[in-house]
Order: C-alpha cells, then sequence, then structure tokens
C-alpha cells in the first residue's frame, strides 16, 4: 500500500493563539494513534518549537537544510516525549532571504517516513507565512473564539483559498464557555461553512505542561485539553480515509 503523506500546515493570521502547542500535541496524538507524524517549525524568523520542547537544536536546523548544508534527516529531533520535530534555528544570524532551495523541496524526503508532517509557521499572512503553506496541501485555521482572532482567521481562509490550499477546518482553541466569547453559530456564519473540528478548552495543565517544556498529551494524557487534542487527530484521520 502506497504512503500518501499529508502535509498540513497551521494558519491563524493573529499571533497567541495557541499554533505551537497545538501542533505539538496534535503530532504526538498521531503518534499515540499509531500514525508516523512529524512537527516542521516552518517559523524561521520568531521560532517557538525548540524553545517549547526545551531543545537544544544541533547544527542541523531547517535554516541549514534550506541553505543544502545538512539533510532534513539530520535536523529530526526526537522529544523525550516520543515527537519528532524539525526545529527552525534560534539565532538570528540563521535567517536570511536567499535560502537555496523551498519548503517544498526541503520537506519533500520526509513521505518516506511519515504519515502526517505539521507545519508550524508564524503568525500574519503572506511572506514566509505564504510560502510555508504553498507547501502543505492541507490547511488548519487555528483560532480562539474572539473576534480579533476570528476576523484574522477569515483572512488566513481567504490566503489558503488563494493558494489552492485545502482548508481541513477550524480548531477552536482556549475556549473558556464564557458569555462574552463568540457563539458557535456565530463563528459557523463568519468560516465560509468550513466545519469546526474541534474546540480545545482553557486548560491551567497546557500552561504547567509549557512551562515543563512536555506536550499535554503526554504529561496529562487525561486532562480536558489533552483528551481534545486526541479526539481532533482522530477527527483528521477520518478526513483522510
Amino acid at each position: 500500500m502506497i504512503k500518501i503523506t499529508r502535509y498540513i500546515v497551521a494558519l491563524s493570521g493573529k499571533g497567541g493563539v495557541g499554533k505551537t502547542t497545538t501542533m505539538l500535541n496534535l503530532g504526538l496524538a498521531l503518534r499515540q494513534l499509531g500514525k508516523e507524524s512529524i512537527v516542521v517549525d516552518t517559523n524561521l524568523i520568531t521560532p517557538n518549537v525548540a524553545l517549547q520542547l526545551g531543545l537544544t537544536p544541533n547544527t542541523a536546523t531547517l535554516n541549514r537544510v534550506l541553505y543544502k548544508q545538512a539533510s532534513i534527516f539530520d535536523a529530526i529531533h526526537v522529544h523525550e516525549s516520543g515527537l519528532h520535530v524539525v526545529p527552525a534555528g534560534l539565532s538570528a544570524l540563521e535567517y536570511q532571504n536567499h535560502f537555496l532551495t523551498d519548503f517544498r523541496d526541503a520537506l519533500l524526503p520526509l513521505e518516506s517516513r511519515y504519515d502526517f508532517v505539521l507545519m508550524d509557521c508564524g503568525a500574519g499572512l503572506w511572506g514566509e507565512v505564504s510560502q510555508s503553506a504553498k507547501a502543505a496541501n492541507e490547511a488548519l485555521i487555528i483560532t480562539n473564539p474572539e473576534l480579533t482572532a476570528m476576523i484574522d482567521s477569515i483572512k488566513a481562509i481567504k490566503m489558503a483559498e488563494k493558494l489552492g490550499v485545502d482548508v481541513s477546518g477550524v480548531v477552536l482553541n482556549k475556549v473558556m464557555g464564557k458569555k462574552y466569547e463568540l457563539k458557535e453559530k456565530v463563528i459557523e456564519g463568519m468560516i465560509n461553512d468550513y466545519p469546526i473540528l474541534s474546540k480545545i478548552p482553557f486548560d491551567k495543565k497546557v500552561l504547567k505542561s509549557n512551562n515543563l517544556r512536555k506536550p499535554v498529551v503526554g504529561y496529562k494524557p487525561r486532562s480536558k485539553a489533552a483528551k481534545a487534542y486526541k479526539k481532533l487527530a482522530k477527527v483528521l484521520i477520518e478526513i483522510g480515509n
């Protein structure tokens, strides 16, 4: 049976909505469900994956791969949780605009090993973010149930559509169930009939796990957030079947 690798990029438009946390926990949840997954930090300007996992990047990062100074397989780190990641370089000296290859070509060899390649890109639209999106065949829109985040997520949806990237759906993160949050029906009316794939509750255990540099799916698997991430992983697997 031929392995079909799904390249999924996380988009938001707005920073601080929890893209990195979502992709790391989704990646680990997919692995726990028997799927080979890897998270790639394509945020080259303000990378977060290595910081959030407490990794000390070696000389092989995604930046080095883009410069053709290292193989993508040399840049793979395995976290203590079992999560596979490719970090971006933390030093500003590692970022320049004249890379020798693009994201798509750099990540193509991962098809031989992984079912899911999850790309965590930066905030904003166009520029580096659009380059990440072009390397994907699916997009997850990560947002919060608040007006400013939703407006930016609509812009992210439009960008994905313009680039020809399929939008799998929307993940509502940090849901607190407060009266001042946007109602689900209002959100559904804003996102052009794309489905809400998951509602991740605000969970203090996520804050603690991030402080310990561990995905909450592995650290507190019975927490509300961990269960929601696992459910999201199952939904994504079903979408591909």
